[in-house]
């Protein structure tokens, strides 16, 4: 069985098998830093059905990695272009979402700390036309 680092705990785990400690982690992320409107609404029953209305329309792959570079990389995480604090009448809009990698959505948010937002923004709209 191929072994795997987990980025939650650092530990090493069978692929594929989920960390013990993500749960946990998830809900100190939730009860320490989120918003308490926001993580109403990132679990309600609403959020849970676009989640899975996002994930089909992108095939389950991280978008951006499709688009830009031509990779098939699993999509984890339901991004808000525009996010939800700037903007929180667009949190179900679909044409304001994208499937994105733990990875990527890192490295979407270190770019929307810099000058780049709005190009970045422009593309993944731009990303999210293509597959409707």
């Amino acid at each position: 069985m191929f072994k795997r680092i987990c980025p939650v705990c650092g530990k090493l785990h069978d692929q594929g098998e989920k960390c013990p400690m993500a749960k946990e982690r998830h809900k100190e992320y939730d009860r320490e830093h989120r918003d308490k409107d926001r993580a109403g609404f990132y679990h309600s029953k609403e959020w849970a059905a676009i989640h899975r209305l996002v994930k089909d329309r992108f095939h389950g792959m991280d978008a951006y990695e499709w688009a830009v570079h031509h990779r098939i990389v699993p999509g984890t995480i339901v991004h808000h272009i525009v996010p939800l604090e700037e903007a929180p009448e667009r949190g179900s809009d679909l044409s304001n979402l994208v499937l994105l990698s733990a990875k990527t959505h890192k490295l979407v948010h270190d770019r929307y700390k810099t000058a780049q937002k709005k190009e970045l923004q422009a593309k993944l709209f731009e990303i999210v036309h293509k597959f409707q």
